[in-house]
């Protein structure tokens, strides 16, 4: 598959393979007609973890980033903590995510976690974490948003010290990067390429309550704090790759 045809799956596919079927009356209901799958799944992620409703929808948008390079890479690809919070979210609902899979990228999207913290599984998966970030500013022109990809239990700098200049070369098959077939495109059409936050999540999207999770945040566009996203394999773990 073409990287753009590639991209634009993911960027179009808004997670409605986890509502049941006969339940969309009641989420729309809730959430309004624009994306509502998204935003009830967000909602949800958000109230398990802490986290304001719209960082757990910035959150879903930058896991399809995650997936988008674990299908591209020769090597397997490692989350931040809240990449990783949000997948195993998504795995949890083992029939959607199948089904993802099948229909949407169409390939097997497997989950690897580190089953003990030996030193050396330890330091394979972070420098597949930091592989991972080269090959998000490679491909989207950008640095990884700093709040949703930096918050790991590796130590960066001590890894980069380990890592040769030419270990974190652009791995996959098409040289171009994927930002490349976007350049003229406009920046609020595709805010993944230009910088531009917010997507169209709109801060209160369709519903009076949306942005405002539990009703009290401040509208703070945080995901708590650190703490929240120590769950599930805490950055231990890769997928994709060859």
């Amino acid at each position: 598959m073409h990287k753009k045809d590639l991209w634009l799956r993911l960027k179009n596919y808004h997670f409605d393979h986890i509502v049941a079927p006969g339940f969309w009356e009641h989420v729309t209901a809730r959430f309004g007609n624009t994306n509502p799958s998204v935003k009830a799944f967000a909602r949800k992620i958000a109230k398990k973890h802490g986290w304001k409703n719209i960082f757990a929808y910035r959150a879903l948008e930058e896991y399809k980033k995650f997936v988008y390079l674990g299908l591209l890479s020769h090597f397997q690809v490692t989350p931040s903590k809240v990449i990783d919070v949000v997948w195993h979210e998504h795995l949890l609902f083992s029939k959607a995510y199948r089904d993802f899979c099948n229909d949407v990228i169409e390939r097997q999207f497997d989950h690897h976690p580190e089953l003990l913290p030996v030193e050396e599984q330890t330091s394979r998966f972070g420098e597949q974490y930091l592989k991972t970030l080269e090959l998000y500013k490679t491909e989207f022109g950008l640095e990884p948003t700093q709040d949703i990809w930096y918050n790991t239990k590796f130590d960066k700098d001590q890894l980069r010290r380990k890592l040769s200049s030419d270990s974190m070369v652009y791995a996959g098959d098409d040289p171009n990067p994927l930002h490349t077939y976007f350049g003229s495109s406009p920046a609020a059409e595709y805010p993944e390429f230009s910088g531009f936050d917010g997507g169209d999540a709109g801060g209160g999207g369709d519903n009076g309550d949306w942005g405002d999770g539990s009703g009290g945040d401040g509208g703070s566009d945080s995901g708590g704090d650190s703490g929240s996203c120590s769950g599930g394999c805490s950055g231990g773990c890769g997928g994709g790759g060859d």
